[in-house]
């Protein structure tokens, strides 16, 4: 976006008269403001600015029901993309008439979609993005549907000694989905994830599902039922909150951000308890915790990309998961160079790096369904 048209949403933004896609438009470019300081706005008029967006969000957030309080914004903003092309489309923050390198479009990537593979636990496997909605399975009292939404639902007739079937969610590279289990928790899985728990969630008077991947919680509040997500690191106990578990086989820590609630992390040798906004980095020894800002942690759920001071590596490992390409650095390239930004997570691959591109530090070639990253 050019600054004249950045400029113009702000001071909607600051007379109160902006629609919830200014509202995304503002975000996304103060969080860039975070990381570029040039500006040609004084530093009393971006703080007012500032203010009254942050307080615009926040007075709508306090609106939402308790279920959809996490950022009704983004979500709303992800449901009307196509509408959004925007600030959706590119997201340049500050970046003018750049000139685009037309290499990276003769072969681009489309993003991922909602997809998803449910296992029985007779095996049988059902791919849920070609299915329509309706019941799907039937298992030991416990009915499986798909609505209109894509949404998995599970619902529970009979007793739970009878329910108690083990069931698997996975999502390949490329794929997201969410599931509503049968204590009416929901679950957002990202790309290449995988969710396994019983059909009726209770084991040994506790709810537990084992998590890989990324899942974003929002747990049913049950104070006879401890909710419980297993990871290979560690474990989240939680009674009715919403938090995020990042623990992928190919990232060197796992990362627990909590959005509301509280919820104790654990790992065998060590126990925290964490406070909305905070994180916990476990590598499988030690558990560490700082404080970060969650509703950035917890974007990938509503269709955005975010990156705050994030290495290009971890970039390119998390564009290949949605994108489902591979990434091959060339020599010589600073694999820890950090980078930050945000775009549509439903735009093409290509948008993303050419976003990255605009930093005049970094070039891409891609190649099918391979990225090569060169200086």
């Amino acid at each position: 976006m050019a600054k004249k048209n950045i400029k113009d949403i702000l001071e909607k933004v600051d007379g109160d008269n902006h629609s919830p896609e200014e509202e995304l438009a503002a975000k996304l470019w103060l969080f860039q403001l975070n990381q570029n300081k040039e500006l040609d706005l004084s530093d009393k008029k971006l703080d007012t600015i500032s203010n009254k967006m942050w307080s615009a969000i926040n007075k709508g957030k306090e609106n939402q029901p308790t279920r959809l309080r996490t950022d009704q914004l983004w979500i709303r903003i992800a449901g009307m993309a196509a509408a959004i092309v925007f600030v959706l489309l590119g997201v340049y923050f500050f970046y003018e008439n750049n000139e685009k390198d037309t290499s990276l479009l003769v072969q681009d990537v489309g993003p991922g979609k909602i997809g998803a593979t449910l296992t029985l636990a007779n095996g049988k496997k059902i791919r849920l993005s070609g299915v329509v909605k309706g019941e799907l399975a039937k298992e030991a009292g416990v009915t499986i549907h798909k609505t209109a939404d894509g949404q998995l639902v599970y619902e529970v007739s009979g007793s739970v000694s009878m329910a108690n079937k083990i069931n698997t969610l996975s999502t390949a590279k490329g794929e997201t989905y969410q599931v509503r289990l049968p204590d009416g928790s929901l679950v957002y899985l990202n790309a290449a994830s995988s969710l396994t728990y019983a059909t009726s969630l209770i084991e040994n008077g506790k709810r537990i599902v084992k998590l890989q991947g990324e899942g974003y919680f929002e747990i049913a509040k049950d104070k006879k039922h401890p909710f419980i997500v297993k990871t290979n690191q560690q474990e989240v106990e939680v009674l009715g909150t919403h938090f995020n578990v990042n623990c992928y086989s190919n990232e060197p820590e796992t990362r627990t951000t909590l959005v509301e609630g509280s919820v104790k992390v654990s790992n065998g040798n060590s126990a925290r308890l964490l406070k909305p906004d905070q994180q916990s980095i476990s590598n499988g020894n030690t558990i560490n915790v700082k404080n970060v800002n969650a509703e950035d942690e917890i974007s990938w759920k509503d269709g955005v990309f975010l990156f705050q001071d994030e290495t290009l590596a971890s970039i390119m490992r998390r564009i290949a998961r949605w994108y489902d390409v591979d990434v091959t650095f060339a020599d010589g390239v600073d694999k820890n160079q950090l980078f930050g930004g945000g775009v549509s997570r439903y735009s093409n691959v290509s948008v993303v790096l050419e976003m990255l591109e605009s930093t005049k530090s970094i070039h891409f070639k891609i190649e099918g369904r391979r990225i090569l990253v060169m200086k």
